[in-house]
């Protein structure tokens, strides 16, 4: 990702936000439990997921599964602490010092060090969250995969659009 990309990308979410009308795919794509769920999360990873299922369904997705990994991948950051400059410091040191980003987020840890521990694990966290809130195996698969799509196509789109996010 060039430096531009990534200064677009903190401006965007220090300005996120999330209109009332774009919720109202969440009636048509999620249970309540699920809709719950996405909720739980912070305004900018709302927003990000909702840019994640625009994004796939301009490009002609109807799966229904995928639509819901869209909505929901991030939901494993909820209520972590994963504020802006966290993820602002996680930027830079996945390019500039990735070895210190992979001692922060190592192990699980309480105080400063837990939202470096939250973003690696997010997906795990997510799909423990999607599968007590009844979501299929399916959708529960690829919200615990979503950052390693391997060779399955939905998975690898859901990287993609991701991504570009």
């Amino acid at each position: 990702m060039s430096a531009a990309y990534r200064v677009r990308q903190f401006i965007g979410a220090l300005r996120a936000s999330v209109e009332p009308r774009e919720l109202d795919i969440l009636d048509e794509h999620l249970r309540p439990a699920l809709k719950a769920l996405f909720l739980a999360m912070d305004i900018q990873d709302q927003r990000h997921t909702l840019d994640v299922f625009r994004y796939l369904v301009n490009r002609g997705c109807r799966d229904r599964t995928l639509l819901q990994a869209a909505l929901l991948h991030d939901v494993g950051k909820a209520n972590a602490g994963l504020g802006t400059w966290y993820r602002v410091a996680i930027v830079l040191f996945r390019a500039f010092c990735p070895a210190l980003l992979a001692k922060l987020s190592s192990a699980e840890s309480r105080g400063w060090r837990r939202p470096f521990w939250v973003h690696k694990h997010h997906g795990e966290a997510g799909a423990r969250l999607v599968a007590q809130a009844g979501g299929d195996y399916r959708l529960v698969e690829m919200v615990r995969l979503h950052q390693s799509p391997a060779d399955d196509p939905l998975l690898q789109a859901l990287c993609e659009a991701d991504g570009a996010n």
